[in-house]
């Protein structure tokens, strides 16, 4: 379970800050713009593989093994980092456009 959630947070976050750095290489063949649909499951993965290591983390704190609860830590700082992030570009790119 805790290996999954940095996996989704890594995978979330790559999708996401990829989308951005690499401009456009979501872009269909059809030249169909994929932003939208890039960040709103990047912001799923993250958000979903966030909450699951906080809420393992509260839940289970005192009977975890200090390995775990450092993947858990790691998995939450991740997600929060990668969220801030995707988040300031997401902003940055509507104001852009607007």
């Amino acid at each position: 379970m805790r290996r999954l959630m940095t996996i989704m947070a890594f995978a979330g976050g790559l999708l996401g800050l990829g989308n951005y750095v690499w401009d456009g290489w979501t872009m269909a063949s059809g030249e169909r713009n994929l932003y939208v649909p890039s960040n709103i499951v990047s912001v799923l993965l993250l958000v979903i593989a966030g909450s699951v290591a906080a809420t393992m983390l509260l839940r289970d704190h005192g009977r975890m093994i200090e390995e775990e609860r450092k993947e858990y830590r790691a998995t939450l700082a991740l997600s929060i980092a990668a969220l801030a992030i995707l988040s300031s570009w997401i902003l940055f790119r509507a104001l852009k456009v607007a």
